[in-house]
């Protein structure tokens, strides 16, 4: 009779060892962003075509003219483009998340982190830059290089 219980007991270990688990995922999207290369925006010298040479193909992109063809249209009136933060512009972006997970069957647990470094560009009608800002939320990939 002992032998039996103990071998129900041992079923009931295994089996609650095989319904467990954890799981670790990482994910990365997008292209780096070099400081060095954010630093050598320079706002009235620096090209569109520049930009797009140097980080390539943008995240997102919006484009000022459309906007001024709506009022021209009448169809927005030039009060609503002002007060909407639309302009001329290019945003390039990098996403690192991680996630941790650990499945049991009384308790699950799961983490996710997120981090991600957003490079904004706008434009004049000229094409060059008129002023952008940087975020940096990930560490300096060259500050990790020993």
């Amino acid at each position: 009779m002992r032998s039996s219980r103990r071998r129900a007991l041992c079923a009931l270990l295994l089996a609650t060892l095989v319904a467990t688990g954890c799981i670790r995922v990482g994910v990365t999207a997008g292209r780096e962003i070099p400081q060095g290369d954010v630093d050598a925006i320079v706002p009235g010298v620096t090209t569109r075509a520049q930009i797009l040479e140097t980080f390539g193909a943008p995240t997102e992109y919006t484009d000022g003219s459309i906007f001024a063809a709506l009022v021209q249209e009448g169809a927005l009136a030039a009060e609503d483009v002002v007060a909407l933060p639309y302009a001329d512009l290019l945003v390039f972006e990098i996403l690192e998340g991680e996630g941790r997970a650990l499945l049991l069957i009384l308790f699950n647990y799961l983490q996710i982190t997120a981090e991600r470094d957003r490079l904004v560009v706008f434009f004049d009608d000229d094409d060059t830059v008129l002023y952008y800002g940087f975020t940096r939320q990930r560490a300096d990939p060259e500050e990790q290089r020993p």
